[in-house]
């Protein structure tokens, strides 16, 4: 059997047939054209830099990790959390209430979701009534479902983290329809249901957001959330300070990518020539005997050869192979920005859209950005929703890449964290490492008029100016430099060597 081909031991031609000719005649069915594709799969491309980083650790919500061996033995803390928030004729008709409810909305079901689930029709009702009901019970029942599950879920916010997972995301329909059916909402009228689910989804994305959300909110159905992850996104894209002018962004396409990729690599020049220094000054420490075989093997024949181009060694190719992992925008980091090019910091009154830069204050406004143990997964998970949804624009990767390109090292942390730009309880060098690990966007080369202004107000500052000259007219002058050392010190190391062994006292 083809392996690309969605057929298995577990799905057969009959079963396919089945299901075909089932949708084919159900003329009374949902119209499913309307019915966005919400819950994407991620790729590999984007994944594949830190893969823990979208799949759960404890918990699983939907069909797409649900019978994972490492995950399942959470589900009698689900059930359990579940059956916790029902009242006991509700845990007597649930099956009659929910679960024949959700097998009607099948098709819907199925259309929420980009990855094809090969799973029955009754087996896939109770998955998301189980699942569904946990996510409602936590974001309405905090305090009683966190008792029912174990201390470490909710200590390092694996819960939270797990909850925020693209894969993991369960379609904001599905939840009102079990919300309905369970008449759960504290008012009789259905229309208030949508209203009160999605406040109890505001208020868990306002504690846990990394970023700032939209005070500007809408609460009724006709908002047009489609799931938490999708909701929480909405509400950080659309904060924006209403006072000030929109920020527009500048999407460029460029082909050439030394333009936007800095890639960053050590000159061994000068510890190259220390270590001949080092090797010369230990030649000729043996016996007189064998003194000439020993001055000829020690010479630093691999450092000479790589000065002069002849051969680069393996951990060259390494560090440049290291260097293609992680690329950024160009853009010079905090410590740089601030020290050289006397660039200040301050804090937006809104968010991503608000950044700017201030050329007649030298100053620079990014927007408040709290990090937590679990932020990371939850930006993560942002930016691959933001990638796989057709009508999002790139505007939260555009921020994660200034980021990206700014904070380098602990001390571009710790001068974010002094302007109160970064908060929360995630260590510096945490933070640093998180900038650091995010690959540029790789389905679009970005730049915007922010990045623009920096880079032209920071390359023109008289330090930097000079600085630079001197940088291109000694990579100019490197390689005869190079050559002229090499040779002048191979020679001393040899001469040397002579005088050991026949005896200079004159030289």
């Amino acid at each position: 059997m083809d392996p690309n081909s969605i057929l298995s031991d577990d799905f057969s031609e009959q079963q396919w047939v089945d299901q075909i000719s089932k949708n084919f005649d159900d003329e009374g069915g949902d119209d499913l054209s309307d019915v966005p594709v919400c819950v994407f799969s991620v790729p590999k491309a984007t994944s594949r830099f830190k893969p823990e980083a979208y799949v759960p650790l404890a918990i699983a919500l939907g069909p797409y990790h649900h019978f994972e061996t490492s995950l399942y033995q959470m589900e009698r803390f689900k059930v359990a959390a579940v059956k916790a928030i029902l009242s006991a004729d509700q845990v007597l008709s649930f099956e009659s209430l929910v679960i024949n409810r959700l097998v009607e909305k099948e098709p819907m079901i199925r259309a929420c979701y980009h990855k094809y689930i090969n799973i029955q029709d009754h087996t896939l009702a109770w998955i998301f009534a189980i699942d569904g009901l946990f996510l409602i019970g936590l974001l309405t029942h905090y305090v009683d479902i966190s008792t029912l599950m174990p201390k470490k879920l909710i200590n390092d916010g694996v819960l939270y983290r797990d909850v925020m997972v693209l894969e993991n995301q369960i379609p904001l329909y599905l939840l009102e329809e079990i919300w309905k059916a369970l008449r759960l909402s504290s008012t009789s009228q259905d229309q208030n249901d949508d209203r009160e689910l999605i406040s109890m989804m505001r208020k868990f994305c306002e504690v846990h957001s990394p970023l700032k959300l939209t005070k500007d909110f809408n609460h009724g159905v006709e908002s047009g959330y489609l799931h938490l992850l999708d909701l929480m996104y909405h509400s950080i894209v659309n904060n924006q300070d209403t006072t000030q002018p929109p920020q527009l962004a500048v999407m460029q396409n460029d082909d050439n990518d030394d333009d936007v990729i800095k890639i960053a690599k050590e000159d061994n020049l000068t510890e190259n020539i220390e270590e001949m220094m080092e090797m010369g000054l230990s030649l000729g420490m043996g016996t007189k005997g064998d003194r000439r075989i020993e001055v000829i093997k020690n010479i630093p024949w691999e450092k000479i050869s790589n000065l002069l181009g002849l051969r680069i060694s393996k951990q060259d190719i390494e560090d440049d192979q290291d260097s293609q992992i992680v690329t950024e925008i160009e853009i010079p980091s905090v410590s740089s920005l601030s020290k050289q090019a006397q660039i200040n910091f301050g804090q937006t009154n809104g968010g991503i859209r608000d950044i700017k830069f201030d050329v007649k204050k030298a100053t620079l406004y990014l927007p408040i950005i709290t990090l937590e143990d679990y932020s990371e997964v939850m930006l993560r998970n942002l930016l691959a929703y933001e990638m796989a949804a057709s009508s999002s624009t790139p505007e939260l990767a555009q921020y994660v890449d200034l980021m990206s390109g700014i904070v380098d090292t602990e001390a571009d942390v710790k001068l974010l964290r002094e302007k109160g730009i970064i908060k929360g309880s995630m260590n510096d060098k945490d933070i640093a490492d998180l900038f650091n690990g995010m690959n540029k966007s790789s389905f679009y080369i970005s730049s915007n008029k922010t990045i623009e202004q920096l880079n032209e107000y920071y390359n023109n500052r008289p330090m930097i100016k000079a600085w630079r000259f001197v940088k291109k007219d000694m990579f100019f002058s490197k390689k005869v430099v190079t050559v002229v050392l090499t040779i002048f010190a191979s020679l001393l190391m040899i001469l040397y060597s002579f005088c050991e062994v026949y005896g200079c006292s004159r030289l």
